[in-house]
């Protein structure tokens, strides 16, 4: 076995292959990287009180004017039990509109309204400052790691 030469909290040596220490699991440094965004994110969107699910069902919206909520729960991989709460949020915060298709009542349509419309530039800046922050201490660009998988 290829020990490694740090040393413990009480001085002998680690017995532990450099490949699997915790540090250079695939795993344990995505969730941190994971832990990372989720927290940075928070921090840039706090004044919109957006979240990544909401931030991402607002900007498919967006993208997607009039499209089913069946099919956005289908691009972001959520079940629609977990969709419709989020829906009537952001409808209740004025952000999104649900209207009837004009062929099937029984499905429904979704639209940004004027006031979501007017925000989103602003918000897809504050998302790719946070991406780019993101992205910065994520690779060697920035001179440092956040992780052994960092390089």
């Amino acid at each position: 076995m290829n020990e490694t030469a740090d040393r413990t909290a009480s001085g002998k040596a680690s017995r532990v292959a450099p490949e699997d220490r915790l540090d250079a699991q695939i795993g344990y440094n995505l969730r941190r990287a994971s832990a990372l965004a989720l927290n940075d994110f928070a921090v840039e969107l706090a004044d919109a009180a957006l979240r990544p699910v909401t931030y991402g069902m607002l900007a498919l919206i967006d993208e997607r004017p009039g499209i089913r909520a069946a099919e956005l729960c289908r691009l972001l991989g959520m079940k629609s039990a977990n969709m419709a709460p989020l829906l009537a949020e952001l409808e209740e915060r004025g952000l999104v509109e649900r209207d009837d298709h004009a062929q099937d009542r029984r499905v429904q349509v979704l639209a940004l309204t004027k006031a979501a419309k007017a925000a989103m530039p602003a918000w897809r800046r504050q998302v790719r400052r946070h991406e780019d922050r993101l992205l910065e201490r994520l690779t060697k660009k920035s001179g440092q790691r956040c992780c052994a998988c960092c390089g």
